[in-house]
């Protein structure tokens, strides 16, 4: 994904299987999609209580950080308008041109069409990779992203315990990566270098969602709400009580 402008909250990402971006993967599915992952979020000053043009959920800063990690159940979305969202964990993109990151995407491409849902992994600068998995509304999802020291590596995971499948990645350690940001997010992908609308995902709630094995409450990640051109898009709840769970809703395309 190109990004779309330099801003204080730096965030990259995939190309996801769209004539948009060279190189694209073999692997990636035939449809036009919106590529997923993270793009520059527009007007985020700060991660702890900011706002970005593209993303929504929680997000530590200001340390290193080594792992991520959070399930949720994958929303449904309706071709009523087009748009897509991206669910995700990664680590990087704040402050680094580097993104290491897996999670599901669901995404209409014409009015009155089919959804569609896939699963996808990115080590930016790298274009991001499709999983041929299936993904399904109602299913399970659990995404982490861990920092190998020894290895200098990351090792990406993504498991669909609905369906019984897990896709295991290592990733190498690119010039830039500092290992500056961890994230849990819900994201209006890019398309062309230009943010698509977001699709009505409702909400999706995280669960077991932690950086570096703390609570996202303990690893003090704050709240980060989805805003464009003055209309919030999306919006992270509070914290549930033990820390570690949010739901993020949707509030606009």
């Amino acid at each position: 994904m190109i990004p779309r402008a330099r801003t204080p909250f730096r965030s990259y990402g995939g190309c996801v299987a769209l004539l948009l971006c060279a190189p694209l993967i073999g692997a990636a599915p035939a449809a036009a999609a919106a590529s997923s992952a993270a793009d520059t979020p527009a007007g985020a000053r700060s991660v702890a209580g900011g706002t970005s043009g593209n993303w929504s959920g929680y997000a530590a800063s200001g340390s290193t950080y080594h792992s991520v990690s959070a399930s949720w159940v994958q929303p449904s979305i309706t071709c009523a308008h087009t748009g897509a969202v991206s669910i995700w964990v990664g680590l990087d993109g704040r402050g680094s041109k580097t993104v290491e990151q897996t999670g599901t995407q669901a995404e209409c491409n014409r009015v009155g069409g089919t959804p569609r849902y896939f699963a996808w992994w990115e080590n930016y600068p790298d274009p991001e990779s499709v999983f041929r998995d299936p993904v399904r509304p109602g299913d399970t999802m659990t995404a982490s992203v861990v920092y190998n020291p020894g290895s200098d590596n990351y090792t990406t995971k993504l498991t669909n315990s609905t369906l019984g499948w897990t896709e295991t990645k290592t990733l190498a350690r690119y010039r830039g990566a500092t290992n500056g940001s961890a994230e849990v997010i819900a994201e209006a992908p890019s398309r062309n270098g230009a943010r698509t609308p977001l699709a009505d995902f409702g909400s999706v709630t995280f669960t077991n969602a932690t950086i570096d094995g703390r609570t996202l409450a303990a690893a003090s990640a704050g709240p980060v709400t989805m805003v464009q051109n003055g209309v919030t898009d999306a919006t992270p709840g509070p914290l549930s009580a033990s820390g570690d769970a949010f739901t993020d809703t949707w509030k606009h395309y």
